[in-house]
């Protein structure tokens, strides 16, 4: 969590009350499905940056609410000017900090998939605590989630790939299958790189 974000938001209460009005706008606001069991199914971008990827997938698919969240003030500004220059309704970013999103989140919500777009690999060993796969994290991204809940990571830093797959495979709450992304957009930072690899997990212990 950067120090900017701590001043201005220097307690857990305001952090909480602000994960707790997004997602009170997400309900007042999407209309998806008369089934209400559906419109509580989220599919959350932890790192969204400006938005691009998730922009696209929202698009793509209307019937599903879709939330982004990023520590950076600039890119979740031009995120949102994505979404207000293609009205979508079903897209919401905030600025926030991952690990307080899941546990601030309202018990009236699932997380149904997961997705981890080329996460900072802090490749340095002294670093590697501030990883985001983590046995806290993953515990607590399986409180957030149900049966039908997917994790997806993508990686261009090998050795961070290979540190969430054992990460993954040690969890109580994930396995590793063999299933491709559900959506595929390149965008201008996913050019750039030579190769990449992808990691998708299924919650074996989740929130009932």
């Amino acid at each position: 969590m950067t120090d900017e974000f701590l001043n201005q938001f220097s307690t857990a209460g305001q952090r909480k009350e602000r994960v707790g009005r997004l997602m009170s706008q997400i309900l007042q606001e999407t209309v998806l499905d008369s089934n209400a069991r559906q419109r509580l199914r989220i599919n959350l971008e932890i790192g969204c940056g400006h938005g691009h990827w998730l922009t696209n997938h929202a698009f793509q698919n209307p019937n599903e609410i879709f939330v982004g969240i990023d520590l950076i003030s600039k890119r979740i500004e031009k995120a949102q000017a994505k979404v207000t220059k293609r009205s979508l309704k079903n897209l919401f970013f905030l600025k926030g900090e991952a690990k307080e999103f899941l546990e601030f989140l309202p018990t009236d919500f699932v997380i149904e998939k997961t997705y981890l777009m080329f996460p900072d690999p802090w490749p340095k060993h002294r670093h590697f605590k501030r990883r985001l796969i983590q046995d806290e994290f993953l515990h607590l991204l399986a409180k957030t989630s149900s049966k039908e809940s997917f994790l997806f990571f993508r990686s261009d830093h090998i050795p961070y790939v290979e540190w969430t797959k054992e990460k993954i495979s040690q969890s109580p709450y994930w396995e590793i299958v063999d299933q491709g992304f559900p959506f595929e957009h390149t965008s201008y930072f996913q050019d750039l790189l030579r190769s990449h690899q992808s990691i998708t997990a299924h919650a074996t212990h989740y929130h009932s």
